[in-house]
């Protein structure tokens, strides 16, 4: 059935690729890298890689001859000049639903484009827009595509459609002189959907509107976002080479997004997700990832090919002349988008430039487990105000570009400044490591079905798509006793008898021996209270396939890296790893059955 699936998906993806506009595949071929030192290349941008075709759908239900454009002002006020309606995307003339406030001041103004997250419309973030119209700017929302009251259809933040149509709103704009914008002063910010969006705007930061303006994005600020979307909902345990192996699906987040996702609007009588779509959802979940499947490599084309600034060539070659200063907010608690979709960016980026003009801000923010404290995010946008004052205004001294990091700690405690730590770089976070070695030997099998088939998705996930809103307290994370290997060491006895900052990614070794052709091996770490009440610090996922377990005996010594946090642990408590096949429903268990002998664990802390 499973492979009828796929070939059905196949031949309707194969018809979706007709309804494409634009290029596809032109400037996705291997161009020369950068060159590294050895001791850099872990560090550095990733190598060129050959991608296949795009997928994605314009140029139908765009609304145009029912819906018509132009900008309504009535709505202005004696403190902001405030114009509502739609305006035309360049790239099809599907009909976006537009809002753009101005201060009621003599301009000309510089421009922040505020973009919403995923299944959001322009009316989010209104509070955070009222802030910025209040400091002298203009601000650009809109529904993104398929989202909200505009038409179209979603392409999860596809290069050809979406961020054209960021660069269309721009444009259109900037060349209405009732807004006096500064087109040679745009910034770009957003939280999830919206910090893709971001840092996807990158790729052409100069470019000339159809009046002739010339456009200059001066700086971005992603928040919560990811920077390769293939590892952020597919993640393999290779946080730079998402596309090297199959990983596991977060299965709550997909399935979650993907339903708050589907409009149901009588205004817009259509399907908003594109069949391509439609595909990829009902294939992923029904079907085990293997890299020769068509679907599979059409997914990994989409998602890291045309939806993600990591694989993008073009940006690396040029990063290191457009300096496009670059503010990044992730968080230490955001299961869906962790730390690893900052580090990445933040390291290649120093390693092109050691004096990169990025600063990093790392905290209890984002998507569910975050705790979103009211105090935290009005830090952080304290925070991005004085980089736009900089950057956009020339106002204020430069930011620095550092490392900000927060402890993480329990939500019912208020959000305090004097938790945030500043490193100048992402390795003076932590000092030194602890390491523990356990002894023995555990068993985990896999069965051949979920045990939790059955819940297919958490309503606390549709939380996620909220931008930077407090979150309820998550549900705890699930136990297969037959899949389960337990280690745990009293945080005195691996400190020495002091409390410990856990401070970055925890990493877990082991050997895994197996005769199955693919594995899913997941860690938890938690921090245990002398009464037994335990505490999520971190987790992480890796897969075996048959690339790894042709070692001798079917033995493998593998690393797992967790996603990491700033966490304070008691000398009172103790660390207790999990080693699982199954961390349903977070992650899509293997559908693999196997029998694996688990050796030769060790916990690696790194602290400060």
């Amino acid at each position: 059935m499973i492979r009828r699936l796929s070939l059905v998906l196949a031949v309707s993806i194969s018809a979706c690729q007709q309804d494409r506009l634009g290029p596809e595949g032109a400037g996705q071929k291997p161009v020369p890298a950068v060159a590294f030192s050895a001791a850099d290349e872990q560090r550095g941008p990733p190598e060129p890689y050959a991608f296949g075709p795009d997928f994605y759908r314009t140029g139908v239900f765009t609304g145009e001859g029912i819906t018509p454009t132009g900008l309504d002002c009535s709505h202005s006020t004696a403190e902001r000049r405030d114009c509502r309606g739609f305006l035309a995307s360049d790239v099809d003339g599907a009909r976006l639903d537009v809002t753009v406030q101005t201060p009621q001041m003599a301009g000309p103004f510089p421009l922040v484009a505020l973009i919403h997250g995923y299944a959001g419309s322009k009316t989010s973030s209104g509070d955070i827009a009222s802030q910025l119209l209040a400091e002298g700017y203009a601000v650009l929302r809109y529904s993104t595509r398929g989202f909200g009251e505009s038409w179209g259809q979603v392409n999860m933040s596809d290069i050809h459609a979406e961020i054209a149509d960021l660069r269309s709103m721009i444009a259109q704009v900037a060349d209405d002189p009732t807004f006096a914008i500064n087109a040679d002063a745009v910034a770009i910010t957003g939280a999830s959907y919206g910090g893709g969006h971001s840092w996807l705007a990158t790729l052409r930061p100069t470019f000339t509107t159809p009046g002739g303006a010339t456009v200059r994005i001066r700086t971005v600020v992603p928040i919560a976002p990811w920077t390769d979307l293939l590892y952020s909902l597919i993640p393999n345990g290779r946080e730079r080479r998402s596309v090297d192996r199959p990983g596991g699906l977060k299965l709550t987040y997909v399935n979650g997004l993907y339903a708050s996702g589907i409009r149901r609007n009588l205004q817009r009588p259509y399907p908003n997700y594109p069949e391509y779509f439609i595909g990829w959802h009902a294939w992923i979940n029904a079907a085990e990832p293997t890299s020769v499947d068509p679907v599979y490599r059409s997914i990994v084309d989409g998602l890291a090919g045309y939806r993600s600034i990591w694989w993008q060539q073009s940006f690396w070659q040029s990063a290191a002349t457009t300096r496009i200063p670059i503010f990044q907010v992730q968080g230490l608690t955001d299961d869906l988008f962790p730390l690893p979709e900052a580090k990445r960016m933040l390291l290649a980026l120093q390693t092109i430039d050691p004096a990169y003009p990025i600063a990093t801000y790392l905290g209890d923010l984002g998507h569910p487990r975050a705790s979103n404290k009211a105090g935290e995010v009005d830090y952080v946008l304290d925070l991005t105000k004085q980089w736009l004052a900089f950057y956009l205004k020339g106002v204020g001294s430069e930011p620095p570009h550092v490392v900000y990091a927060a402890v993480t700690r329990p939500r019912t405690e208020a959000f305090n400044p004097a938790n945030v730590i500043v490193v100048q770089s992402y390795e003076q976070l932590s000092t030194s490591s602890l390491t523990k070695d356990f002894s023995g030997s555990a068993v985990l099998v896999n069965p051949a079905a979920d045990p939790l088939a059955g819940f297919l998705w958490d309503p606390f996930v549709l939380e996620a798509s909220h931008e930077l809103e407090p979150l309820p307290e998550p549900p705890e994370s699930p136990i297969v006793p037959n899949s389960l290997g337990v280690y745990e060491v009293p945080v005195a006895e691996l400190s020495g008898g002091s409390d410990i900052l856990i401070a970055g990614q925890p990493l877990v070794h082991l050997r895994a021996k197996t005769e199955a052709p693919r594995v899913q091996i997941n860690v938890r770490l938690f921090d245990v209270a002398p009464g037994g009440t335990k505490q999520l610090i971190t987790r992480g996922t890796f897969t075996l396939d048959n690339g790894l377990l042709g070692a001798q005996e079917n033995k493998v010594e593998i690393m797992i890296p967790t996603y990491g946090n700033m966490w304070q642990a008691l000398a009172s408590h103790s660390l207790r790893l999990e080693i699982t096949n199954v961390d349903s429903p977070y992650i899509t268990p293997s559908r693999v059955p196997s029998v694996t002998v688990i050796s030769k664990v060790r916990l690696e802390v790194p602290v400060r």
